[in-house]
């Protein structure tokens, strides 16, 4: 299809985007323990805002690779350890956290409170977002996406670029969306007990997944150890 403005077909485009975010965004990490989480112990509102954080997160890597941001890639190449180490702390203390966050009561003031509301809504979109735009790995996941699917030149025009952008951000956001239906769906089963263990077991992943980033700083052949585990390429 031939459409004024765009050198790619932007039904095709968009198909393309939304598939690249959707696979991109379905590998388990903490961002979906913490919107599984939320969505059971908090409710189906909070789950979503975790994964529209998320999706916001995928959109921002998205738009580096369709835009041809090489200067935002090389940053993240230069300082991919500073990066891994941050993310990898606030991993370790949001790991934390969620396994000694005890789970809230029925007439509980705090949560009953106006503002509280506000101000705990922003936290599960920002938190889930800077989770995600710490994670150097997706930058290279969403660029190697791009060039197997001869879109690396896409940037050179801003209709396509941006359609491709917000392709990617409603197919991330499609799978948050389809994971937290399924995790508010079971809430009504989880007791107090079984939330307090949903706490410490999805607190128990992100620190998981922090602890790894932070080992992975370590100066240890692992390249040569991921070979002898056959996990090389």
């Amino acid at each position: 299809m031939n459409v004024p403005g765009f050198a790619f077909d932007p039904i095709t485009l968009a198909i393309e985007g939304a598939v690249i975010g959707f696979v991109i965004a379905v590998p388990v990490g903490p961002a979906a323990a913490l919107c599984i989480r939320r969505a059971i112990t908090v409710g189906a509102v909070a789950g979503y805002l975790t994964g529209v954080g998320a999706a916001l997160g995928d959109a921002v890597f998205g738009a580096v690779a369709a835009f041809g941001l090489s200067f935002v890639e090389d940053f993240v190449a230069r300082h991919e350890a500073w990066l891994r180490g941050i993310g990898g702390l606030v991993l370790v203390v949001m790991g934390v956290t969620t396994m000694r966050h005890r789970p809230r009561t029925v007439g509980d003031p705090v949560s009953n409170d106006l503002e509280h509301r506000i101000s705990t809504h922003f936290h599960y979109t920002t938190s889930s977002f800077f989770i995600t735009v710490f994670n150097p790995l997706t930058v290279m996941a969403f660029g190697a996406a791009f060039a197997g699917r001869n879109l690396a030149g896409v940037g050179t025009s801003l209709p396509d670029a941006t359609l491709l952008v917000a392709g990617v951000f409603c197919g991330a956001l499609g799978w948050w969306a389809i994971l937290c239906t399924a995790a508010a769906a079971l809430r009504s089963q989880f007791t107090s007990t079984g939330m307090m263990w949903l706490n410490r077991i999805s607190g128990g992943i992100i620190l998981a997944f922090g602890l790894i980033a932070l080992a992975s700083l370590l100066p240890l052949p692992w390249r040569q150890m991921g070979d002898a585990l056959g996990l090389g390429s």
